[in-house]
């Protein structure tokens, strides 16, 4: 006799099966010799150090509250702690490395900048749900940070401004009353050294403290190129009372580095020249120095109720003179040199929400503000000689100096509420945000520019319970860009970029809940209206981004991590059909460690990405590339030695592009194979 499933059992079943494609190739070769599964991923196993596995069940930035993953309406990814000590990770691009949808690219070779969904996302980064723009031009320290999460898509009902592709999000350390002292050593190619301690402490039953202290220095794959960072970030925590919270943070960055511009191109291709030669100045520099203080305090005011207020102030002074390249000749390159600094840049955020839930509703309502101020100081000398493309000469340049050029102020006040309601397997969520944007621009010897706006954000989501462990979502988002961030006004852009997301997916948890998969498909539309000097409307830019993602992190047995992504974009610019600067059509990550036994642990990894071009209408093909990383790592009581090995088959291959024009002859070769050899101890 035939016996029928439920429906929900089917699909249930169904979506399983799909999801443990993506896995069951490295499944295959494992031969585990034990098929006991780990029943919650947040126990820690104990291996002379603490792993605590790749999978994150409670990730909050994808509502700013602790709904459920499987319950949130849109892709959010998580890389863990142990997956960033696994991989080696001392830079932000190094930790983001297996994030489906998610891209790094050159960043003017002096900071972090990523690509999600095709998207630019430099102005897209937050620190502890607030906008983090106090280390903007910088390479972000990990030293600090407990794990990193990224939204995809239009998350501008919940954060406002900015998101077209998504939102990353670093969580920080606490002081949660825990007693140990980490330190770390390591060294590597290229005369690379990082020093690190985690200390944690009580004073009293009332007062915890934490500091991260980090210190990098190193030269770089390409000459001339070298780098040196301090950063400090002490914590306090205070439980005045009980069901009351204070979490005070201060962090202090110090870097100066020298700037790598790439090389240029020539017909249709980067110049094909050795990954170590160096276009700039023999005298060019960025220095930078940063400071942010941020409180955070949280109100239990009963089992229903609690109530979050934050705050944030970033202060940043920063110099850069950096000599690029122009146009390229008859086999020779124009330069300038552009200098530009922060005098400095400053950032305030305030924050309150309120949260209520029940049984069956989870109300959010929440206000911020946010004011960036920048007195930028800007110069240029545009008479440089040419360099010979495939054989430059290097030397000092001309240092023009740092002017007064203009002032900015970009200020928004934004008041959002966000309502989670669960009919049985069914979960509706809803979120509505009213912003109030205005920017003022005063140029030297100019009169001041105004821009401003009135923009209504939002997300309309559901979500089905087909099991405890499996769901399905679908989801519409619609979020508002500010011409060039809003730190510019021009007056051909006097219009804000709109930007809405369809958004169809399933997440399943595997193995007893030890194993998170997630699969979507999307659909992201962009207007950039085209101005006149009237603010009046000529044309529109429209895009189109669409592709599919898959993803899955956490443990296959007890003794096995993984984090694999897979992610097909079709990116273009709906006139002309053209791919955007530095966005590649496939994506593919694998990254997996296992643990042989109390002391010995193993690991390794492939990252793959596609065909991307350099500019805005495919003038430069940069290709694709696929590079393997290794570790390994004993422990021994308090002892851990860990070897990492990146680009294992020293493949060449470009890193990125800088964003515009200018990145047809600003393209950066990736690093060829390096190590890093690193040594732990705990107190």
């Amino acid at each position: 006799m035939t016996t029928l499933l439920p429906t929900k059992s089917f699909l249930s079943l169904a979506i399983k099966a799909s999801f443990s494609t993506l896995v069951m190739t490295t499944y295959a070769f494992a031969n585990t010799g034990n098929s006991s599964q780990e029943s919650d991923v947040e126990t820690m196993q104990i291996y002379g150090h603490q792993y605590e596995g790749y999978a994150e069940h409670m990730p909050q930035s994808g509502t700013k509250t602790d709904v459920e993953w499987l319950d949130v309406p849109q892709s959010v990814s998580v890389v863990t702690k142990t997956e960033m000590e696994d991989r080696g990770a001392v830079r932000l691009v190094d930790a983001l490395d297996g994030v489906a949808g998610v891209n790094n690219t050159l960043g003017e070779g002096s900071r972090d900048q990523f690509v999600i969904r095709g998207f630019d996302a430099l102005n897209d980064m937050y620190r502890d749900g607030m906008r983090d723009d106090g280390t903007l031009q910088s390479y972000r320290s990990l030293a600090n940070i407990e794990r990193v999460e990224v939204v995809k898509g239009a998350a501008g009902a919940l954060y406002g401004r900015g998101s077209a592709g998504g939102i990353i999000n670093l969580v920080t350390k606490r002081a949660n009353g825990d007693t140990f002292t980490h330190v770390n050593g390591s060294v590597g190619s290229n005369s690379q050294y990082v020093g690190q301690v985690d200390s944690s402490f009580s004073f009293s039953d009332k007062v915890n403290g934490r500091v991260n202290l980090e210190y990098r220095e190193g030269d770089s794959y390409v000459d001339h190129v070298d780098s040196n960072d301090f950063f400090i970030a002490p914590t306090l925590r205070f439980l005045p009372a009980q069901n009351h919270i204070i979490d005070i943070d201060v962090e202090y960055a110090h870097q100066e580095l020298v700037p790598y511009r790439g090389v240029p191109s020539h017909n249709g291709k980067p110049v094909d020249v050795p990954v170590d030669t160096f276009y700039g100045g023999t005298n060019d520099y960025q220095k930078s120095d940063s400071l942010r203080l941020a409180v955070n305090y949280e109100w239990q005011l009963n089992q229903d109720w609690v109530w979050n207020n934050r705050a944030s102030y970033s202060h940043i002074e920063l110099e850069q003179k950096g000599t690029r390249q122009g146009t390229v000749t008859a086999g020779e390159v124009s330069q300038t040199v552009n200098n530009f600094g922060y005098d400095p840049r400053t950032t305030t955020t305030l924050q309150s929400e309120l949260v209520w839930e029940t049984s069956d509703n989870q109300l959010m309502i929440g206000a911020d503000y946010n004011q960036i101020n920048i007195d930028l100081t800007l110069a240029s000398d545009k008479t440089l000689p040419p360099k010979d493309i495939y054989d430059p000469v290097v030397g000092p340049t001309p240092d023009p100096g740092f002017k007064p050029f203009r002032d900015n102020t970009t200020t928004t006040t934004g008041v959002y509420i966000q309502d989670v309601y669960t009919l049985g397997d069914l979960s509706l969520i809803g979120n509505v945000r009213y912003d109030s944007m205005d920017l003022e621009q005063q140029k030297t010897g100019a009169e001041k520019e105004n821009l401003d706006d009135d923009k209504v954000s939002y997300r309309a989501g559901l979500v089905y319970r087909i099991s405890d462990d499996v769901s399905v979502y679908g989801s519409l988002a619609r979020s508002w860009q500010l011409p060039y961030s809003g730190i510019y006004i021009n007056p051909k852009l006097a219009e804000f970029f709109q930007t809405d997301l369809k958004e169809v997916g399933a997440k399943a948890y595997l193995l007893d809940n030890a194993l998170m998969l997630n699969a979507a498909i999307f659909q992201i539309d962009q207007e950039q209206p085209q101005t006149n000097t009237d603010g009046d409307v000529i044309a529109k830019i429209e895009a189109r981004h669409q592709g599919l993602e898959l993803e899955a992190r956490g443990k296959i047995t007890e003794e096995w991590d993984i984090s694999v992504g897979y992610s097909y974009l079709d990116a273009e610019d709906k006139d002309t059909g053209k791919k955007p600067n530095d966005v590649s059509d496939h994506l593919f990550s694998l990254w997996s460690t296992y643990q042989l036994d109390d002391n010995w642990r193993l690991g390794g990894g492939v990252k793959y990405v596609g065909d991307r071009y350099s500019g805005n209408d495919e003038a430069v093909a940069l290709g694709d590339y696929t590079t393997v990383d290794l570790m390994t790592a004993y422990t021994t009581g308090s002892h851990k030695i860990q070897a990492n090995v990146y680009n294992l088959f020293d493949e060449k291959y470009i890193l990125g592009a800088t964003n515009g024009k200018s990145g047809l002859n600003q393209i950066g070769y990736g690093a060829p194979v390096e190590f890093m050899l690193s040594y732990g101890y705990q107190f």
